[in-house]
Parts: C-alpha cells; sequence; structure tokens
C-alpha cells in the first residue's frame, strides 16, 4: 500500500506520525508525506492545536491529536513502535516515558485526554544512541518513580529537554541534585500559570539554585489570559527577570491583541532586554 500522512500544524516532528510511518513500513508499505494529485490506499492527518486552520481532507482520511479531539489514540501496536526519525530527517529522539498529571488545570486538556499519571515506556522505546532526548512528559515530577527516570536519562548521556516543563511545585533537593547532573539540551523548562502560586513557584525555584542549577539555565513558561490581570502578568515577568530566569510567555486567548503583543514582546529576548514594554506599545 502507498500510504499518504498530513501534518497540519506540528511545530516538532510529530510523534505520532512517525509512529504510523514506522508501523506501515514494517507492514512493507510505502510512506511519504501526503500530495493532493498523488493516489493513496490510506491517508492519515494529525493536527496538535485546536486554534489553527484544518486544511482541505481527502475523503476516508485517519484523523487524529489534539486539534481534532481528545478520544482518538494509536492501537497499542503503533504506540509502543520505535518512531520513524527518517521520516522528518529528525537527529534527535522525541518520546514520553510517562502520560497524564496529577493535576486539573481547567485551562488544559491533559487531565480529560491522558488522565491520571502513570509510567509508560523507558528511554530505549524511543532513543537508539541520539545525543539529544526531546521528552514530551507533562508532569515527570510528579510520579513516583520520577528519581529513577533521572538516573535513567543521565546513563544516556544525551542531552535532555524537558519540553512541556518541569513542576515547581513538586520540587525537592532530591530531585533538584539529581537533575543537576543530567545533560540539559538548551534549558530547563518550568512554568508559572497562576499568580496566587508565587510562594511555593519562588520556592522550587531557590530549591534548584541552592542545588547549584544556574538561573540562567532556567526558562519558565508564564500563561497569560487566563484568569490573571495585566499587572498580574507584568509583575510574574519582572520576578522571574529579577531572578534571572528567562520568562516564555503563552497566551490563553490568540485572538487576543494584548496577549499577543505581550508574548512577542517578553518572548523575542533581544526586545525584551533593551526596550521596556511601554515603548515597546
Amino acid at each position: 500500500m502507498i500510504i499518504g500522512l498530513i501534518d497540519v500544524d506540528s511545530k516538532i516532528p510529530n510523534l505520532a506520525l512517525m509512529k504510523i510511518s514506522a508501523w506501515h513500513k514494517t507492514q512493507g508499505d510505502e510512506v511519504e508525506f501526503y500530495m493532493p494529485l498523488w493516489k493513496y490506499d490510506k491517508v492519515y492527518a494529525s493536527k496538535v492545536f485546536d486554534f489553527t486552520n484544518t486544511p482541505d481532507l481527502p475523503e476516508g482520511c485517519v484523523s487524529g491529536g489534539t486539534g481534532f479531539d481528545l478520544t482518538t489514540i494509536l492501537p497499542d501496536e503503533i504506540e509502543s513502535i520505535y518512531p520513524d526519525y527518517e521520516l522528518y530527517r529528525c537527529d534527535y529522539a522525541i518520546g514520553f516515558i510517562t502520560r497524564g498529571c496529577i493535576r486539573k488545570c481547567k485551562f488544559c486538556v491533559v487531565p480529560e485526554k491522558e488522565g491520571m499519571i502513570r509510567r509508560v515506556s523507558n528511554p530505549l522505546s524511543f532513543w537508539n544512541g541520539q545525543a539529544r532526548i526531546m521528552l514530551l512528559d507533562n508532569n515527570l515530577t510528579a510520579h513516583p518513580d520520577c528519581m529513577e527516570i533521572l538516573k535513567e536519562l543521565k546513563e544516556t548521556k544525551a542531552q535532555i529537554n524537558f519540553a512541556q516543563g518541569l513542576d515547581l511545585r513538586l520540587m525537592t533537593p532530591e530531585i533538584a541534585n539529581e537533575l543537576r547532573d543530567v545533560r540539559i539540551w538548551k534549558q530547563i523548562h518550568t512554568a508559572w500559570d497562576n499568580i496566587k502560586e508565587e510562594k511555593i513557584i519562588i520556592k522550587g525555584l531557590e530549591i534548584m539554585f541552592e542545588a547549584g542549577i544556574r538561573p540562567r539555565n532556567i526558562m519558565s513558561y508564564v500563561l497569560i489570559g487566563y484568569k490573571t490581570t495585566k499587572e498580574e502578568d507584568m509583575y510574574r515577568i519582572e520576578k522571574l527577570r529579577g531572578l534571572g530566569v528567562k520568562p516564555f510567555v503563552m497566551p490563553y486567548d490568540k485572538k487576543d491583541k494584548y496577549q499577543r503583543r505581550f508574548a512577542r514582546w517578553v518572548n523575542h529576548k533581544a526586545t525584551f532586554y533593551t526596550v521596556s514594554w511601554e515603548d515597546y506599545r
């Protein structure tokens, strides 16, 4: 069979499509990215974000991903397969060691989509010697095996990107010490979404600092537009800046002009560190 794949809006190589590709290739099928004028025996489309436009899909196309719905999942035999990194010519490994989260944040789809946190794999299920690993786990620090997982990651000697962030509210000296010895790819990602959690967020950061993790090596996602005022948005940004931590704004409503502009100002670091918000406006 000839299989066509449609990546609607992924910002990074699409893990689901890489697994679908790998499985079909084990069946002897040909796999390529979909071209409208070509004839395919089966077409898959994956959409990550619900705010992006969906292109016209061919009749019978199998669609999945958070951007389409929260219920469609890959069959076990595809979910567990080693990804086809050649599909994107991807030179780093991507995967989940845990799924789910202990939190029930109303702005987040993970609790509904993945449920309670659980371990689903180990690094060897998606890593085979690559120099870098991107982890997509939603709340690794919440899993009881967090320390063991960090040790497994350290043993790979690969650079690790905790792409979705580590939960500062669960940071302990033991986790921070183990994290310090992991080779980090770019930065350690964290988050500060709720202004009311300032004390526990700052405490988590201080624990990391005390373990020897430099503030400049930490980046914090900052959700704006969800039950926060503009003053609270600025306060969190300046608080993180003062600590030496890099803020990265995540707009809740990307159609809102203020949220888009504020995110653009903060996230473009050359502008953020040289131009004030007042002058930028």
